[in-house]
């Protein structure tokens, strides 16, 4: 018997088949956001000693021939075996030259440095939550230099493609929405500068990892600010600490290099009262809470508001989700001067 297909009959089947492939790939698309994926795998760290991780601390007050000696020291950036596929991840909270903001100058130092080793495919990522970034990238010039300087910046701050990270260890956050490009780079260089934070009390490389994660962890990570009684510390400390740590655990960045020349007292902000601070180092580690522990030092060094007590719930949080080592005893320091 010959069937006959009417046009009506057709069209609508055709709208039945397209609209059933549109519903099938907004599914996926929503799997694929509510997907609990393990925290991104940090590539081992090349620059240890009898077991411990280094911790370089160059003196100076140029940071281009302080990262070159620090390097140099630690054997270069190939050690970790990439050659390309790097994520640089400044802190672009505001509109606000260094220290406020990482400097744009240090940025393109450490491209220069890594383009004389042979590494490629370099990106500066940033997603300030504000939007500070993109102004952040004209006011430093990067948008124009990137064109000829071999590298990009990107934007993350209309960045949709985002995967869900799970932690069993975590207590604060019940989930982590990383950039799905930052969760997938073989290698992300953290490049925080070293401040005091007004709620938070201490700001650098873990804190800086919360412009690698989406609006949605931003906020809640803020809104984590009940306080409870921590036995450890024979005091009430606020949720968001333990964040801070979670996130941070989440992304691994796998170097950190800390401009810390130049450090802020008292607030991560000029306007609303943080206090510049000669320092004149830099820190260097493939270890992020070492490189953290060990700049909380330099800090309590440079400014009676701070003592390193006040970093210490996050810090050592982060030691219990195996970021690295936060004893200055388990710490390999080396001091060396330009």
């Amino acid at each position: 018997m010959e069937t006959r297909i009417t046009r009506r009959a057709f069209l609508g089947g055709m709208c039945a088949f397209f609209a059933h492939g549109l519903f099938a790939k907004n599914l996926i698309a929503q799997q694929q956001k509510t997907l609990s994926l393990p925290c991104r795998q940090r590539r081992p760290n090349p620059y240890m000693e009898h077991g411990k991780p280094i911790v370089m601390v160059v003196r100076g007050t140029e940071f281009r021939p302080m990262l070159a000696k620090g390097m140099s020291l630690l054997g270069g950036f190939s050690r970790f075996g990439v050659k390309s596929g790097i994520h640089l991840k400044p802190n672009f909270v505001a509109t606000s030259p260094y220290p406020v903001t990482t400097d744009g100058l240090s940025l393109l130092a450490t491209i220069e440095l890594l383009q004389k080793e042979g590494l490629h495919d370099i990106t500066i990522a940033e997603h300030a939550g504000s939007g500070a970034q993109a102004t952040a990238f004209q006011f430093y010039g990067l948008d124009k230099k990137a064109k000829v300087g071999g590298f990009k910046i990107k934007d993350l701050y209309n960045d949709d493609e985002v995967v869900s990270i799970k932690d069993s260890r975590w207590i604060a956050m019940p989930r982590v929405s990383a950039f799905k490009c930052v969760y997938e780079t073989p290698l992300i260089i953290n490049m925080p500068t070293l401040k005091q934070h007004a709620e938070m009390h201490f700001t650098c490389a873990l804190k800086n990892t919360m412009g690698q994660v989406d609006y949605q962890t931003r906020m809640d990570m803020h809104r984590q600010g009940e306080a409870f009684f921590d036995e450890r510390y024979d005091r009430k400390i606020r949720m968001s600490h333990y964040a801070i740590a979670e996130i941070a655990s989440a992304i691994n960045p796998d170097l950190t290099i800390i401009d810390a020349r130049y450090c802020l007292g008292k607030s991560h902000h000029i306007v609303w009262g943080g206090i510049s601070l000669k320092a004149d180092r830099l820190i260097i580690s493939g270890d992020p809470l070492a490189a953290d522990r060990v700049a909380a030092e330099v800090l309590a060094e440079c400014y009676a508001g701070f003592i390193t007590d006040m970093a210490k719930p996050h810090l050592d949080h982060a030691a219990r989700l195996g970021l690295g080592a936060v004893s200055l005893n388990d710490i390999v320091i080396k001091d060396v001067a330009v």
